[in-house]
């Protein structure tokens, strides 16, 4: 029995340990980026399709190259084709087999196309350019899903730190309803100041359930982005140390970040690969002006059949040219090239939303340094002033809503810092990939 209740002990430790283990499971800033970057079907599709455009590119060079071909014809006749052939006019007439009733030609050849390759030579640039240009465009979101996973990282602590402020509101609020009560008893206070306390702790309660929902929200939006079940309260986020310690890095100057963004970042890229495709398809479309002129050699054997040689080789050299198609080559080079001129102007494009987005972005970082600046100094003069009312209150020259005042004040400014802090953080995500940074 003894030893029955020792396993069933033993086994009940196992189980709370794994359990302690799951509900301990954290995921660190970089875990859950990799995890998003691993399971996103978006990236995923986006992968597929690199794969997908360098297949493309490899079709169209593999056109370039001498294409070996062979080829067996077997026919049969409603029945062999006999001749009567006489040696001369006093001879008889003897049959002579012209063709079987079965009769075979193997042909196995080399077809290699000459004027075509510089039609094709440009496809295959302009198919490399586009496989280039798709990877590039992978690079930009999985850039993007990296800065969504940090931010909404940031806006769960943040969540969390707003909900621990308004608790710690609540309870020293509940603390002066009790104080209020005795004094209410006293005599001291009248009801109404009681009522005023009440109040004040009932929003302090509000914004610890607001804040609640935003973090909840957060933790959804964080991990859906990374594929874990929504559901999933095993699944804990460590303290993003390291995001926020980014803040005490300096500030780039505009210009050079302007430059630096437009070197690094996967959308300049993406652009100008798509536009040297663009110009590479128009020059495809030039060259298919042209005529075409392949060559071809090969053997071909011959049975069955006396019209052919029974072994023989040749040499075609093959000229092909449509000299009227009511113009539809021509506008196929005019699209082609209005393409390639599009998106040229759509690199500039870009470059200019490229400076737009790295101007803002350094604003708002310096204005949200600013704004912690600014609360931490306010926050000094906040936990002055209340500790001072509170003083005053007790000694009897403030009054309660003196003491709610300043108890309102001191946790808005608490709010506010918290606010600072991860706004500042989160400007210095978007900043930096504003500037391509990995």
């Amino acid at each position: 029995m003894r030893a029955t209740l020792a396993v069933a002990a033993l086994g009940a430790a196992m189980l709370a340990s794994s359990v302690a283990f799951a509900q301990a499971r954290k995921l660190t800033v970089d875990e859950a980026v990799q995890l998003a970057l691993d399971t996103n079907p978006g990236l995923q599709a986006g992968v597929a399709q690199v794969r997908g455009t360098e297949a493309q590119a490899k079709a169209v060079r593999g056109h370039l190259l001498p294409t070996v071909f062979v080829a067996d014809e077997l026919d049969h006749w409603n029945s062999a084709y006999v001749d009567m052939v006489s040696m001369s006019p006093t001879s008889p007439a003897l049959p002579f087999s012209v063709r079987d009733q079965n009769t075979n030609i193997f042909n196995a050849g080399v077809r290699q196309p000459i004027i075509g390759l510089g039609h094709l030579a440009h496809e295959y640039k302009a198919q490399t350019r586009a496989a280039d240009a798709t990877s590039a465009q992978v690079d930009a979101a999985r850039s993007d899903l990296r800065a969504a996973v940090e931010t909404f990282y940031l806006q769960l602590f943040e969540a969390r730190a707003l909900e621990q402020i308004a608790r710690a509101s609540e309870d020293e609020l509940a603390e002066q309803v009790t104080i209020a009560d005795a004094r209410l008893k006293a005599g001291v206070l009248t009801r109404a100041d009681v009522l005023r306390v009440r109040v004040s702790q009932a929003n302090a309660k509000q914004q610890e359930i607001q804040a609640h929902a935003q973090a909840e929200v957060a933790r959804a939006n964080l991990l859906g982005r990374v594929g874990l079940p929504l559901d999933d309260r095993s699944i804990d986020f460590a303290e993003p140390t390291q995001l926020l310690s980014q803040t005490s890095a300096p500030l780039p100057e505009v210009t050079q970040a302007q430059t630096s963004a437009l070197r690094a970042r996967p959308e300049m890229k993406q652009k100008k690969l798509e536009a040297e495709a663009a110009s590479e398809g128009a020059s495809a479309t030039g060259w298919a002006l042209l005529p075409e002129l392949n060559v071809e050699g090969g053997y071909m054997r011959t049975d069955g059949t006396i019209f052919n040689p029974a072994n023989a080789t040749y040499v075609i050299l093959k000229a092909q040219w449509a000299i009227w198609e009511w113009g539809a080559s021509h506008y196929a080079h005019q699209a082609a090239t209005e393409k390639a001129q599009a998106s040229e102007f759509q690199v500039k494009e870009q470059e200019r939303r490229v400076d737009v987005e790295v101007t803002s972005a350094i604003a708002q970082a310096t204005a949200a340094a600013a704004a912690v600046t600014v609360a931490e100094q306010t926050i000094e003069s906040a936990e002055e002033a209340y500790r001072v009312t509170k003083a005053a209150l007790a000694a009897g020259t403030a009054t309660t809503t003196d003491l709610l005042d300043a108890q309102s004040a001191l946790t808005q400014a608490r709010l506010n810092l918290t606010r600072a802090h991860y706004e500042d953080a989160m400007t210095r995500v978007t900043l930096r990939r504003g500037l391509g940074a990995s």
